[in-house]
């Protein structure tokens, strides 16, 4: 059904010359080139709020970002222009959200239930260290970082296991690097995820393309579905992201890309900057729009940037202006050591403070590396200055957290055995290493999933006495149980279930130490996070299950998880991490040779 087309839309107004180009001429490929602070996420917004106008039902519409909190900002400011019903029935989210989404329906189809696990980093980790184990292979060779490092390109590539296996190349390339044996460190590796019915992230992306490689009605269904694509930061795609968008705008190629290639920094991650220099090849008959005045920034500051830009190659040119103030002029700042550096910068900060009457928050400062950030946290420390670490250890990976969501993973899918691990003996239930040691030699030897073992103990001859069968039993009839709720009783509701009655808060709350109080706390507010999500007025009316929940909180980014509670604090972070936000001042560090640029740039 249509969405009823509206009078000219009012918002428009709100837009300069080039941003309205953008946004009404609609139809066919566009390649919207937005230089920094020229209104880039406004343009998306307000082109998704006039196909809304123009009469395009919302749910042809499929707007793909690098962060929940963008697509949240997005789909706000879109549900005030054209209300909240309408809004609700957009596809727009990140990348991973939408394919986990889209793999929850199809997934059968890849020999997955529909409630398969995602698997964060340290599931990963873990993971590839029990293989590493498992292949009596020495750890410092195959360190667990980099091997999930070489199998993250390779999926990023579009690369299975069976295909690494079957390259010459990549094989001859590893025993260069003395590590020859990583296609079978990557064919156990998936084999035990697949095991587990679980994915990693990349796997979100790798196999939506093998889904629509190998399904091509199931592709043509999608094809249909999105009549209009539009996509931010199109210059941080990788080469998975970019086919998937090429093959989903096949048939109505009404796609529209924004990024800008003078701001392609995750190359490491395997973005390709020839994604949006190519757009033009990929799309001959292409509309571009150039966003060329930027709003956030002095001109001093704009003058600077561009006379850097102007010396890359094989850019899509455009010429950066701004109407704000000269402000001031870019200092640089000449030090000895990286100790000087603290205290010059950290002095800096309370003079200005001072001066100007600002705010801790006002103030941030940038590094290449994360090592680089202990002289600053010394620095802040011994002047008393509050700061705020992004990219640090999150909410979410506290141990008290992650052991709560592991009760909640094994719940939802019995199959995941990252969490089966995890949880079987905590709280302590008397179900010790050896025992653990037993279940996984044999589930691995075998090829079968651990909790079909546990189930029927009786079945398989693992040596276990009649004590330790009768601990695993009650442990899995827990488990059975609040499986049987998972339809029936909400999110909330259940995780306070589930928290209470296997005793996790008991555990924490009869600790009379600091560390277990806060850990108390910390679960106490993850109660209160999931109660906030399923009285979200989005969800109103609607039955919000813990496997929804669960969705949302392994899909969120590292730039989601920042509390917000961090408020008025200095910001001190990566350079990388930094895309996106603004602060008045900012000291970048560390600028001088073979750490800023990198001596791998």
């Amino acid at each position: 059904m249509k969405t009823a087309k509206l009078q000219k839309p009012d918002f428009l107004n709100e837009l300069n010359k080039a941003q309205r180009e953008a946004v009404v001429n609609y139809k066919g490929p566009s390649l919207v080139i937005a230089g920094p602070g020229s209104g880039k996420t406004r343009v998306l917004t307000y082109r998704i709020a006039y196909l809304l106008n123009e009469g395009v039902p919302a749910g042809s519409i499929l707007a793909l970002t690098f962060t929940n909190k963008a697509a949240k900002e997005m789909k706000d400011r879109v549900k005030q222009i054209v209300g909240f019903e309408t809004a609700r029935a957009l596809w727009m989210g990140t990348f991973h959200s939408i394919f986990a989404k889209i793999l929850r329906f199809e997934s059968k189809h890849l020999g997955y239930p529909s409630n398969y696990t995602i698997y964060d980093k340290v599931d990963s980790k873990n993971v590839v260290k029990s293989v590493i184990k498992d292949m009596d292979l020495d750890d410092q060779v195959y360190k667990a970082n980099d091997v999930l490092n070489r199998i993250s390109a390779a999926k990023n590539s579009l690369i299975t296991a069976q295909a690494y296996d079957n390259n010459p190349e990549l094989k001859e390339r590893d025993k260069i690097a003395g590590t020859p044996r990583i296609s079978e460190l990557y064919k156990l590796y998936a084999a035990r995820c697949f095991k587990a019915k679980a994915m990693d992230f990349d796997d979100l992306l790798l196999n939506t393309n093998i889904l629509f490689r190998d399904f091509p009605e199931i592709l043509k269904k999608y094809q249909g579905k999105f009549s209009y694509i539009l996509v931010d930061e199109y210059q941080d795609t990788n080469f998975a992201q970019y086919l998937i968008v090429n093959k989903l705008a096949e048939k109505h190629k009404n796609v529209c890309v924004v990024g800008d290639d003078a701001q392609s920094i995750y190359s490491f991650r395997g973005a390709k900057i020839e994604n949006i220099l190519n757009f033009r090849n990929d799309y001959p008959g292409y509309t571009i729009f150039k966003l060329e005045q930027n709003y956030r920034s002095t001109q001093k500051i704009v003058e600077a940037a561009n006379s850097l830009i102007q010396k890359n190659r094989g850019q899509i040119h455009k010429t950066i202006w701004s109407k704000n103030k000269a402000g001031e002029n870019i200092k640089v700042i000449r030090v000895l050591t990286d100790t000087e550096e603290g205290f010059v910068i950290s002095n800096s900060i309370l003079d200005t403070k001072l001066t100007q009457q600002l705010q801790f928050q006002d103030f941030a400062i940038l590094y290449r590396t994360n090592a680089q950030s202990r002289i600053f946290e010394e620095s802040l420390r011994k002047k008393n200055i509050p700061y705020k670490i992004y990219g640090s250890i999150s909410f979410y990976q506290r141990k008290e957290i992650k052991d709560l969501l592991a009760y909640f993973r094994l719940i939802i899918n019995n199959q995941d055995e990252e969490a089966f691990k995890r949880i079987i003996n905590y709280p302590a239930r008397g179900i010790g290493k050896t025992t653990l040691n037993k279940l996984d030699n044999y589930s691995n030897a075998k090829n079968i999933n651990i909790w079909n073992i546990i189930k029927e103990t009786d079945q398989y001859s693992v040596e276990l006495n009649k004590g330790i069968r009768n601990k695993i039993q009650s442990f899995a009839q827990i488990i059975v149980d609040f499986s049987s709720k998972l339809k029936k009783i909400d999110a909330y509701d259940l995780a306070f279930e589930i928290a209470s009655s296997t005793g996790l808060l008991k555990d924490l709350y009869n600790g009379k130490s600091p560390e277990e109080i806060s850990k108390y706390e910390n679960i106490q507010e993850l109660l209160n996070g999931i109660k906030e999500f399923t009285q979200n007025p989005e969800r109103s009316g609607k039955f919000v299950s813990l496997e929804e929940y669960m969705e949302n909180v392994v899909l969120l980014t590292d730039a989601d998880k920042e509390k917000e509670d961090d408020k008025n604090k200095v910001a001190i972070m990566t350079i990388h991490s930094a895309k996106g936000l603004e602060f008045q001042h900012v000291y970048i560090a560390g600028v001088e040779k073979d750490l800023f640029p990198s001596h791998l740039s």
